[in-house]
């Protein structure tokens, strides 16, 4: 098991964003975590990456116990995560952009080159291109790149895939498949249900900070209480009539 979420919570004050969570990753796999807005999911998913602690569980990574732990200590664990606005280095190339995680496994600089390098032909970037230039599309990728240029073995993608066109998208989903199959394990959180669907084999449903549903994709869009958390009660209503 490479990762493994035990009876996470986060409350803040009263409010309980997450509210005992459970997740359990093996090596390889492709998760996916959905749920509507406010359901939870960004929350616990921020606890996986450090960026967030647990009011209460344990986080153990690769059997290390990183619940405390910094974001930092979870990059040099293998970790690694983008965001759902990427940030780029703007006055930067694309290459000196990636070359900033690379840093992390390759402290020389003509090594951090050189693997920068590997990395953005991987993404399908060009190197010399100033980041400021890029689009939203480009800006999603070269998060991903500077992310998996520090090498994880884990890699969180949230919403990295929203706001593509239909093509962009095809691509995106591509550059995903490619990087599993470098063995990276890919934990991904997104509300377009045509990337569910096609990358992962297992979905955990989020709603009012509790996991609802487990299972294939297909399975958990079946679900009476995955259908009532995204479309109201009407809707189920509807279904058993």
């Amino acid at each position: 098991m490479l990762l493994e979420a035990r009876n996470v919570a986060k409350a803040f004050g009263d409010f309980r964003a997450v509210a005992g969570a459970d997740l359990a990753v093996e090596q390889g796999e492709i998760v996916g975590l959905i749920g509507p807005n406010g359901a939870g999911k960004s929350t616990f998913f921020n606890c996986l990456a450090g960026d967030t602690l647990p009011t209460t569980g344990r986080i153990l990574f690769d059997g290390a116990d990183l619940t405390h732990a910094s974001p930092e200590a979870h990059a040099r664990a293998g970790i690694g995560r983008t965001f759902q606005v990427p940030t780029t280095f703007d006055d930067m190339s694309v290459l000196a952009n990636v070359m900033v995680g690379a840093f992390l496994r390759h402290p020389h600089r003509n090594d951090a080159r050189e693997h920068a390098r590997r990395i953005v032909e991987l993404t399908g970037l060009r190197a010399d291109q100033p980041a400021r230039s890029l689009g939203t599309p480009g800006r999603k990728r070269l998060e991903i790149a500077r992310v998996l240029a520090s090498g994880p073995r884990l890699l969180l993608l949230d919403e990295s895939l929203a706001g593509l066109t239909p093509g962009e998208l095809q691509e995106a989903i591509a550059l995903v498949r490619r990087i599993h199959q470098m063995g990276v394990t890919i934990v991904i959180v997104e509300h377009i249900m045509e990337v569910i669907m096609t990358l992962t084999r297992r979905v955990l449903v989020f709603n009012q900070g509790r996991v609802i549903a487990s299972g294939s994709p297909e399975q958990v869009v079946r679900d009476e209480a995955v259908i009532e958390a995204y479309l109201g009660r009407g809707a189920r209503r509807q279904r058993s009539e």
